[in-house]
């Protein structure tokens, strides 16, 4: 296969895009961890995104003065924006009703909710469907995260019913959040679709926080653990979901979510090396088996079919 032939079969810019965003988000529950004792998740989204949002602003209103910056554009960023409000407040009620094992487990029932979805809306990757590499990726996947969270499984003889369905709900909108960005934004530039359903997510977000959470606790937070609290605004939102989008716009909702199996694996390496938590030859053993489902994910992509062009999409905006 020659290099011409490689870049009509794989958007190698995407891939990396996706592999950054997962290197972002696995850094979230690192330093969720770290915050656990000192703010709650209600808190925790009520300032990140926030911050994530004034960031993220600043170009924004650069982008609008050049006139790149449609009114549709905040139309159209309505409903990720109210999918990922929804996820985001499930997520942090979770917590109250389930171990973190077993969130985790559950959340990842995101992957059947972002397959319907996806072949549902998007003709491309319908054509996923008869490609031995993505179901093989999905299966490696599947098998990896399953083997390295198996302790986790005896949810399903617990009857907190409440958590279960808590979770499920979680999934469901985590799933469909891709399938909606791709849906309502493609053909707009990630770093400006981000920032307007950040925004919105940011007002919704703070408005729960003052309801549900204890603001307070920010207040008594070192300068040191506030830069901490931006520095994980900055990977696991700010950064991460851009290059999430930039991924979706080209390879599609059911390889990106597929991927998101190995985050983790990385989370728990990258916890064995910071923590010191314990890191089984097992754990090992099936992460390298969720690695080598989102490599096949990847080789999947050569399998998608003919899409709708963003410059169409954004001709029709327009």
């Amino acid at each position: 296969m020659n290099m011409a032939t490689l870049k009509q079969n794989y958007n190698f810019r995407a891939s990396i895009s996706l592999s950054v965003s997962i290197l972002c988000w696995c850094t979230i529950p690192l330093f969720l961890r770290s915050f656990i004792h000192e703010i709650d998740a209600w808190v925790a989204n009520g300032v990140r995104y926030p911050f994530a949002a004034i960031l993220w602003s600043i170009p924004l209103l650069i982008f609008m003065r050049r006139g790149q910056v449609k009114a549709q554009y905040f139309r159209l960023a309505l409903l990720p924006a109210l999918i990922n409000v929804i996820g985001q407040s499930l997520w942090a009620w979770a917590p109250y009703y389930m171990e973190p094992g077993k969130i985790m487990v559950l959340l990842r029932l995101s992957i059947v909710f972002a397959l319907m979805g996806s072949f549902i809306m998007f003709p491309d990757e319908l054509a996923l469907v008869r490609s031995r590499a993505f179901w093989a990726g999905i299966f490696l996947c599947l098998a990896g995260f399953l083997g390295m969270n198996s302790q986790a499984l005896d949810m399903l003889t617990n009857n907190n019913w409440k958590g279960v369905a808590i979770m499920a709900g979680c999934a469901c909108f985590y799933g469909l959040y891709g399938v909606s960005v791709r849906y309502c934004m493609r053909g707009i530039k990630p770093w400006i679709s981000f920032p307007i359903i950040c925004i919105y997510t940011s007002i919704v977000l703070v408005i729960f926080m003052f309801l549900f959470g204890e603001p307070q606790r920010i207040l008594q937070m070192s300068l040191e653990r506030l830069g901490l609290v931006a520095i994980s605004s900055i990977f696991g939102i700010a950064l991460g979901h851009v290059f999430y989008y930039y991924a979706l716009e080209h390879i599609g909702v059911s390889i990106c979510n597929g991927c998101q199996f190995a985050n983790p694996f990385l989370t728990a390496f990258a916890s064995y090396i910071i923590f010191g938590e314990l890191f089984s030859a097992r754990q090992i053993i099936f992460g390298l088996t969720l690695i080598a489902g989102a490599g096949m994910l990847l080789i999947a992509q050569r399998h998608l079919g003919l899409k709708k062009t963003a410059a169409v999409r954004a001709e029709k905006i327009t």
